[in-house]
């Protein structure tokens, strides 16, 4: 059993694993529930036990979240809870709503949690936004519900298995990488941290020359450190690397994109960029002598 300052291996499995996304839905949330704030503030057996089991909220279309909106369709169900496009009545504006099962959600310390996490990052542009709560009554048991932006976009991990030989050109993949590296750059220049940047947890959306990125899924690994901050930038390049086709295609790769990489040694990346702004700066000044 891991202890609350352990961060498990990070694993290729995103924020929508225990979720059934539907897949190329060019909508997605950001309250995937891969890992629970619920196992960060280590809630005794005992307590969790004694909560109420629901494994399905199952609310239809039309039915009322609170005062102000209503259920659209859902989107993703895991064992955590369930994500719903929902709709302000009053406006037509769609909106995405997460609701943690009790069991899960203990004195809703994993509502709250996430809300006050995107909330302190809503300067950032990468971080999906959060607007309030509401509370309903769902089968006799209070149900706190958190509203947020409804995510334009893919995952990365599909966007990149439509390309050519699923993966991108090494210009396309520099492109990505800056994107995301620009959007951390918000995160840590606020004292924050991601810890589980990978393509399963990277919203796309192209437009015209560029790319709109968001994160989702931040992982609850306790305060904030430079550790976890590093943590942040090695996860980037794997996501290059990853973008590139991985190990496969690695030895194929200019020279340009190797000096990011560097075979994915941890020590040798994290030299070579300490902080997300060197990494930055990096991409905005290197030279290019190959031919793409």
């Amino acid at each position: 059993m891991r202890t609350c300052e352990q961060r498990p291996a990070v694993s290729h499995c995103g924020p929508f694993d225990t979720f059934s996304i539907p897949r190329g839905s060019r909508y997605h949330t950001p309250f995937a529930p891969a890992h629970s704030p619920l196992n960060e503030t280590c809630v005794s057996r005992k307590s969790y036990d004694k909560l109420p089991r629901v494994e399905s909220f199952d609310l239809r279309p039309g039915r009322k979240i609170g005062s102000r909106y209503e259920v659209v369709a859902l989107l993703g169900k895991g064992t955590e809870g369930e994500v719903y496009q929902i709709q302000e009545v009053g406006t037509g504006i769609h909106r995405a709503a997460k609701l943690y099962f009790p069991h899960r959600n203990p004195d809703n310390r994993s509502t709250i949690w996430y809300a006050r996490k995107i909330n302190a990052l809503r300067h950032c542009p990468i971080v999906l936004q959060y607007h309030h709560t509401e509370m309903l009554t769902v089968r006799k048991h209070k149900v706190l519900c958190l509203v947020s932006d409804l995510a334009r976009g893919m995952q990365l991990e599909q966007w990149i298995a439509q390309h050519r030989g699923k993966r991108l050109t090494p210009f396309r993949a520099l492109h990505v990488l800056y994107q995301l590296v620009r959007g951390l750059e918000a995160v840590h220049a606020v004292g924050e941290y991601h810890a589980d940047v990978h393509s399963q947890n990277i919203l796309i959306e192209p437009i015209g020359v560029s790319f709109n990125i968001k994160l989702v899924d931040f992982y609850n690994w306790g305060k904030p450190t430079r550790y976890k901050q590093r943590q942040d930038i090695m996860d980037c390049v794997t996501v290059f690397h990853e973008c590139l086709g991985g190990r496969e295609h690695y030895h194929r790769q200019p020279p340009e994109t190797r000096a990011i990489c560097m075979g994915l040694q941890r020590s040798k990346v994290l030299k070579k960029f300490p902080t997300i702004i060197t990494l930055r700066r990096h991409l905005e000044s290197f030279e290019w002598t190959t031919l793409l």
